[in-house]
């Protein structure tokens, strides 16, 4: 798996606001309103979220919950809408998704 931060001269400059593409990439149809659990590969400390409509998502383990929200959520349980690019907390090993209607993206993960 390919790192997120390079050594010197890429990680100077413009080139550190840009990661190169990875080498590990998922390709995710998420059905409406479906849990999917995917397992975080081995290594992988960041990933990027990319979806062609609006997905939730939360870092967490096998049996982790996510829900789409019914009403607000103030208690620190919830999940990102639409996370972008994250570092993986060391404990997870699933990345848990959900969106109100049919979608399709894509999980980019590097080392």
């Amino acid at each position: 798996m390919l790192a997120f931060h390079e050594e010197y001269p890429l990680n100077s400059g413009r080139l550190a606001q840009a990661p190169q593409f990875s080498d590990t990439i998922y390709d995710i149809v998420l059905a409406a309103d479906t849990l999917l659990r995917v397992a975080i590969p081995a290594g992988a400390r960041f990933v990027s979220l990319s979806f062609d409509g609006d997905v939730r998502g939360k870092a967490g383990l096998v049996d982790t919950a996510l829900t789409l929200p019914a009403a607000t959520v103030t208690d620190g349980s919830g999940s990102a809408l639409n996370p972008g690019v994250r570092r993986l907390p060391a404990a997870a090993t699933h990345l848990c998704l959900r969106a109100a209607t049919a979608c399709k993206g894509s999980l980019e993960y590097w080392g």
